[in-house]
């Protein structure tokens, strides 16, 4: 049975409108995408609240770091922070890391986003309903192979927001079925519960960012495209996708026709005249 668990955030919104001009807002949107600087400028925030909450359990040893599962081999924003927090934490040796490890949860191997997708709904987690965002990680959940390496160990779970709390419903589930120990929810942003329930779209917002400004990003910064980037670049119009295909170089295009093929984008008819596109200037 895991001991009591508490949830630590950098941000908490607890009202709306949002006052999306925060400094903590600036760069959420590039980052949910993998741009680099993002990644690296919300990890330095982090890094304090993983030494505040190792420094108040000090009777817990042999942390374990890691982040939402993995699908079709392609990382989340969460999952980036995590990688990113993990190297600096590990570059801090006066504080006593030494016995912190990371473990990168995969769904099965052969898991793609569309498996897990209901083509009937929005394709965008943030558009989702309470108990469609739950019934996603239901699914998702039963793709997810029992990590025992878990086992006795209290565990940092990074993330980058909780909006209605159902993908940390399904977490905690796993948690005590692979007995973890004990486990602390780190997320850069956290929405109050009864508003999150309430306004789950409100992620949407949050996460937005202007074509204009993602096309900038995409093609001329540092960037690992995430899952959400590339189900960003695969819906849009075909126009704004030769716009953004026009700027990327060679070697940004074949990743994003790698990665859309491993995550199933060939199997769902509607994504079908962008991934021709796609495969069209690959050529």
């Amino acid at each position: 049975m895991m001991s009591d668990s508490q949830i630590h955030s950098l941000h908490r919104i607890s009202e709306l409108p949002l006052d999306k001009d925060g400094e903590i807002f600036r760069h959420y949107p590039g980052f949910k995408l993998g741009l680099t600087r993002g990644v690296d400028y919300y990890a330095q925030l982090m890094l304090p609240l993983v030494k505040e909450v190792i420094a108040n359990h000090s009777d817990q040893s042999g942390w374990i770091m890691t982040a939402p599962p993995i699908t079709a081999k392609t990382p989340a924003a969460a999952n980036l922070l995590c990688q990113a927090l993990f190297e600096l934490c590990k570059q801090e040796p006066d504080f006593g890391f030494k016995d912190l490890s990371l473990i990168a949860l995969q769904h099965e191997s052969e898991a793609t986003w569309a498996d897990w997708k209901d083509p009937a709904k929005p394709q965008d987690y943030a558009r989702l309903e309470f108990a469609d965002r739950v019934a996603e990680h239901e699914r998702l959940s039963r793709q997810l192979p029992r990590n025992n390496n878990l086992r006795g160990h209290p565990v940092l779970f990074i993330n980058d927001i909780r909006v209605t709390g159902a993908q940390e419903q399904s977490a905690r589930l796993y948690f005590e079925v692979v007995e973890a120990a004990a486990v602390d929810w780190l997320y850069v942003i956290v929405v109050e519960p009864e508003l999150g329930k309430s306004e789950p779209t409100l992620e949407w917002q949050i996460n937005f960012m202007p074509f204009n400004e993602l096309l900038r990003m995409v093609s001329s910064e540092e960037i690992q495209f995430t899952g959400k980037c590339l189900q960003r670049l695969m819906s849009l119009k075909a126009s704004e996708l030769q716009q953004i295909l026009s700027a990327l170089n060679r070697e940004r295009r074949a990743r994003l026709l790698k990665l859309a093929e491993r995550n199933g984008f060939e199997t769902m008819d509607s994504y079908r005249d962008q991934l021709q596109l796609l495969k069209s200037v690959c050529e």
